[in-house]
């Protein structure tokens, strides 16, 4: 018993991380920036170079700092909750404890 080793077993950590993105978030900056580069491409065909800049990569940018402040804000399980409680029907409420109201106030 003595010249035997164990090894804690825990649970790995399988999501997708894309700068600091994790869960549903790295999808929706996936599909950012695609979206971002389609429309760059269609602009630039269109338009010239000028204006595709102009318009695309600062629309880039902001898509991905309101991605970056969720992500931050709410982390990827709490994003997710919130969109859930967003899609409750009206008839359910959700209420907090009566102890964590009255610490609010």
């Amino acid at each position: 018993m003595k010249g035997k080793e164990y090894y804690h077993i825990s649970k790995v950590d399988d999501r997708i991380y894309i700068k600091g993105f994790s869960g549903v978030l790295v999808y929706k900056a996936l599909y950012t920036i695609l979206a971002a580069f389609g429309g760059f491409t269609i602009l630039y065909l269109l338009t010239g170079p000028l204006i595709a800049v102009f318009l695309i990569v600062p629309s880039l940018l902001i898509a991905l700092y309101r991605l970056n402040k969720l992500q931050k804000k709410y982390g990827p399980d709490g994003y997710m909750k919130k969109r859930m409680s967003g899609r409750l029907p009206d008839f359910i409420i959700v209420r907090c404890n009566p102890c964590d109201c009255l610490l609010k106030e």
